[in-house]
């Protein structure tokens, strides 16, 4: 016995569908990115900005590229003011945590 074939509805593959949710959930990343390259300059000290870049974003971490350990360990003591800065931008909840990466500090975020 043949199946009823649904001639009235599109089916699409799954994974072209999956491939749009990545792609948007990357778009809304990316956005939030910059939304925080952004504010960066004036949440920190010029001499931190300056040494220092928001590279990646994942759920609610956020990654940054410093340019020594020197300056990982004085953002460590400013992590929980920076956090409170951004998520007042950005909204509550919005970065959990901050890693740092020493690594090469693009100056694609200043203006």
């Amino acid at each position: 016995m043949d199946r009823p074939r649904y001639r009235n509805e599109k089916f699409s593959h799954i994974s072209d569908v999956l491939s749009g949710l990545v792609g948007q959930l990357r778009r809304e990343s990316h956005s939030d990115l910059y939304r925080i390259q952004q504010i960066w300059q004036s949440v920190l000290d010029p001499v931190i900005y300056e040494n220092s870049r928001p590279a990646a974003l994942k759920n609610d971490v956020l990654l940054v590229n410093v340019a020594s350990s020197t300056v990982t360990q004085q953002m460590r003591f400013i992590t929980p003011q920076v956090i409170e800065q951004i998520n007042r931008v950005m909204g509550e909840g919005r970065i959990s945590r901050i890693k740092y990466k020493i690594g090469t500090i693009s100056s694609s975020g200043s203006s």
